[in-house]
């Protein structure tokens, strides 16, 4: 049962055992989680650097997943003005700016603004997600 749970990759013949998918599903987001804490939390700026870091790449992972399990027809996405890549990480772009107001933002008026901020950007990340409709890919054995 625990074996159909974690994926294997047989090269020369020997088996190599992958990360479990459970787990694997949750890496972006436990990289967001990690790098949001260190930008909130850490006083010295090396890490907040390294942190933001962490936290694009989090999101450039979440982007290739959902370019890669769209099912929508390609007929119908729209094209805007923003090149694509932009427009797939400015909600990531968002949340990391409501980061630095929490960090450093000493007003009321700030902080209430960055929660609307972190509101949209959320939203707009389930609206992708809702019109994307995503589909895990079929699994393929390699030999």
């Amino acid at each position: 049962m625990l074996q159909d749970r974690i994926s294997s990759l047989r090269i020369n013949d020997k088996d190599i055992d992958m990360i479990a998918q459970p787990v694997y599903e949750k890496l972006p987001a436990i990289y967001l989680l990690i790098a949001a804490s260190t930008i909130l939390l850490s006083p010295a700026p090396l890490p907040v650097l390294l942190a933001v870091i962490i936290f694009l790449l989090g999101a450039r992972i979440f982007n290739m997943r959902s370019q890669n399990r769209r099912s929508d027809n390609p007929k119908r996405r729209r094209r805007g003005i923003l090149p694509e890549a932009l427009y797939n990480l400015l909600p990531y772009a968002y949340l990391l700016g409501t980061l630095f107001v929490f960090r450093h933002g000493d007003s009321n008026y700030l902080m209430f603004a960055a929660a609307g901020l972190a509101s949209f950007a959320l939203f707009r990340l389930a609206q992708r997600r809702s019109y994307r409709q995503h589909q895990l890919p079929v699994t393929i054995r390699v030999i």
